[in-house]
């Protein structure tokens, strides 16, 4: 779950919900910015679903006694979290292989500098798990890296519009991205980071022409009532919030 707090409520959005709105991002960027067509369904359907795990665990929200907050993504216990990702990963390679090595290499980035010994063992284990997947494709290298850092940017992308309100001042906005976001792709000069910032609450300007102004993108979200919460507790409290639609378009120009 995503989650971040207002003074009456906790607006929530659901892991699968962020992952669904990644996936209108990669499918409207522009034509041209496609180097090849080769696995373009695979990749479409692996930001899609990168989150699938996430869905049952998203379906009752945990409350975090010691924030007294639901619990997000960020601080979920790590070994029924990376039980999930497992279930997620085979999900989507039962779909796409493609996609599902793309998804593994995503999450396993996730603990790259990990110490605790259950974290080392699932970047092993896709480890693993990645070799034996090389082996049911062939792709350049170059191409790969592209599908990677574009499921890696709409992700950041995604949690840049669920994890804040819109309108945001850019002194208040979210800490992650105030310099940009840190893919490379092959179109972008070296120093030439995408920048973003909110002009208002339906407008982002984003440094890049990646996608046409005209193109609206959607996400549900809950605004979870704290009383409500105090009064029936986080799952009642969240199956009955009605969802809301957050829309926005992306300007080049300001």
């Amino acid at each position: 779950m995503i989650v971040y707090e207002e003074n009456d409520c906790f607006v929530m959005t659901s892991q699968h919900n962020h992952a669904l709105l990644s996936g209108q991002f990669a499918e409207a960027l522009r034509e041209d910015y496609w180097p090849d067509s080769l696995y373009r369904e695979d990749v479409l359907h692996a930001i899609r679903y990168h989150d699938c795990g996430w869905i049952p665990l998203d379906t009752v929200p945990f409350w975090n006694d010691r924030r007294e907050a639901p619990y997000t993504f960020l601080d979920f216990p790590l070994a029924p979290k990376l039980t999930f990702y497992k279930k997620g990963l085979e999900d989507v390679i039962n779909k796409t292989t493609y996609g599902g090595f793309l998804c593994s290499k995503h999450y396993q980035s996730f603990f790259h500098n990990a110490t605790s010994m259950v974290a080392k063992t699932f970047y092993a284990e896709e480890d693993t798990r990645q070799n034996q997947l090389l082996e049911t494709f062939r792709i350049s290298e170059s191409l790969l890296t592209f599908h990677y850092q574009l499921l890696q940017f709409c992700d950041d992308l995604s949690l840049y519009v669920c994890f804040q309100e819109p309108g945001v001042s850019k002194s208040e906005e979210l800490s992650w991205f105030k310099k940009g976001f840190t893919q490379s792709f092959y179109f972008l000069t070296t120093n030439n980071a995408l920048l973003t910032h909110w002009l208002s609450k339906e407008n982002i300007h984003i440094s890049y022409p990646l996608f046409h102004e005209e193109h609206s993108f959607h996400v549900k979200l809950k605004r979870v009532p704290k009383e409500l919460v105090a009064v029936e507790g986080i799952a009642k409290a969240y199956q009955t919030t009605p969802f809301e639609i957050r829309t926005f378009h992306f300007s080049h120009n300001e």
